[in-house]
């Protein structure tokens, strides 16, 4: 984020605001440091395409007016404000610290989610479970997994965990390993991370991971909750939801791109006879009408 920009912003802002003699302010610091992150905000909403190219609905008043109601002040309080606190310029320069500090941190954390959205879209899911899976009086499952594995690469294991109050799970845990059998039947294994599960008032993401690097471990194991009670006569009371189980160096099947990528390459027809010949014959038998097929089969 560029201050000298947002001082000048704020600068030419103040040509329009009240006279820096009023001292009276109608917000307090901490208040006037979220509106101008809001009002930062939406400055960066303003511009982009998806609003500009909306023509007559384009009204970058109803947005800032917005802001305004929800601080219950008017734009000319707000400008008052403005005037009110440049006048501390140190003060000033700190709220602005804050106001970019948070701006950075939103931006890190679309970041993230953006990088996990990818993931989540360009990476095949192990788990072949349940996404979504509530734990309640009487059902004491602890979710258990055993995948086949031979693709190098890091390994995850992740769920969104809702823990409730109620629940009397001792010292619940996520855990995975990875597994293999020797020559004499005996078990190895190499232990991701444990993650304990806490309790909570919202879902909480858990996860655990590990590069698997020898591939003469055959498996990845684990169990998504595991607990120590002695006995099941307990009350359980777990949610969970998008349960993953990846390794981004696992990607989805290509063949739709694949198929793209040569039709931009050879053109519509030069495509369609490419996809005849290349086609196996079990799928080629498929694409012919069903009458078609028939008569096929009368002929033999």
């Amino acid at each position: 984020m560029n201050k000298q920009l947002i001082f000048l912003f704020f600068a030419t802002l103040l040509l329009f605001s009240c006279s820096k003699k009023e001292e009276k302010t109608y917000l307090s610091k901490d208040d006037f440091t979220r509106i101008l992150f809001d009002i930062h905000l939406t400055d960066g909403v303003l511009t982009s395409k998806n609003i500009v190219n909306r023509g007559s609905e384009y009204r970058p008043s109803f947005y800032y007016n917005s802001i305004y109601k929800k601080y219950n002040i008017t734009p000319e309080q707000f400008d008052s404000c403005v005037s009110f606190y440049t006048q501390n310029s140190a003060l000033y320069e700190k709220i602005y610290e804050k106001v970019i500090d948070s701006l950075n941190r939103m931006e890190t954390q679309f970041r993230i989610a953006l990088k996990d959205s990818l993931v989540v879209r360009d990476t095949v899911n192990l788990w072949k479970g349940r996404r979504s899976v509530f734990l309640a009086r009487g059902r004491h499952e602890n979710l258990s997994f055993s995948i086949p594995i031979t693709e190098k690469g890091i390994y995850t294991v992740r769920a969104d965990v809702k823990r409730f109050k109620d629940d009397q799970s001792r010292n619940p845990f996520l855990k995975a390993y990875f597994w293999k059998e020797d020559s004499l039947k005996k078990s190895e294994r190499i232990n991701f991370d444990s993650i304990p599960i806490e309790h909570s008032d919202d879902f909480v993401r858990y996860e655990t991971q590990l590069e698997f690097s020898d591939s003469t471990f055959k498996e990845l194991r684990g169990d998504l909750i595991v607990w120590s009670n002695v006995d099941s006569n307990f009350t359980q009371h777990i949610q969970l939801k998008d349960i993953m189980i990846f390794n981004p160096q696992i990607k989805r099947d290509s063949l739709g791109l694949d198929s793209i990528v040569r039709m931009k390459r050879f053109g519509r027809e030069e495509f369609d006879e490419y996809e005849e010949i290349n086609r196996p014959q079990k799928f080629r038998e498929l694409d012919k009408p069903s009458k078609i097929r028939k008569i096929d089969e009368l002929k033999k």
